[in-house]
């Protein structure tokens, strides 16, 4: 099954306002878990700078979304978030380079588990119409999880979606039932874009004494 995947803003805007959420909120949690992870070192331990990405996005997307109602979610100690009223559940995850790529299947950076492939095959009964369950929900409260991806690289511009995890090997996502593309990396050309402008057009008038 090929992903739907929404890409044009208008679009975009409009499936997360049906979550209760906007763009400019999910970009606000990568910006932050980006400028925490340019923090990190070689010194750190391995593995330390994708645990900052996840930790910071989480407790950002916490920071921004409780006072709108949304709940604090530790379920498998993962550091989520959930709409009560849109039965929805946002877990944030390091991507490997199709993040944000309509042209690329993504999938998680680091291996996952047991808690992972439950929660996919939750989503897939929930959203391939006409599947029979393989095996009942683990989500008996009917949430929707999703994953807020994010392929954040020292030498790559930032790229992230939201999506909806539908199928799981065991170790990596396969498959997924919606992807919402929020970042695809032409963002930092357009802006280095327009710091070269900026910079170009500076007159400074020098008078003699």
């Amino acid at each position: 099954m090929e992903a739907a995947i929404v890409a044009d803003q208008h679009d975009v805007d409009n499936h997360l306002a049906q979550m209760g959420l906007t763009r400019g909120e999910l970009v606000r949690s990568i910006r932050f878990a980006e400028s925490e992870r340019a923090l990190c070192t070689d010194n750190d331990p391995v593995g330390f700078a994708n645990m900052m990405v996840y930790a910071r996005a989480g407790r950002k997307l916490r920071e921004i979304l409780l006072p709108k109602g949304w709940d604090k979610d530790d379920t498998n100690n993962q550091c989520a978030v959930k709409n009560p009223k849109a039965k929805v559940r946002i877990v944030p995850c390091n991507f490997d380079d199709g993040a944000g790529n309509r042209l690329q299947t993504p999938s998680n950076k680091s291996p996952k588990g047991e808690v992972s492939r439950r929660k996919s095959l939750c989503n897939r009964t929930a959203w391939l119409p006409g599947l029979v369950p393989i095996e009942a929900p683990v989500d008996a409260d009917g949430y929707e999880t999703w994953l807020l991806g994010m392929r954040i690289d020292d030498n790559l511009p930032t790229g992230a979606e939201l999506s909806l995890p539908v199928d799981f090997d065991g170790s990596y996502f396969t498959q997924f039932g919606k992807r919402i593309i929020l970042l695809d990396g032409s963002e930092e050309k357009i802006a280095e874009r327009a710091d070269d402008d900026a910079f170009e057009i500076i007159d400074i008038t020098v008078k003699r004494k």
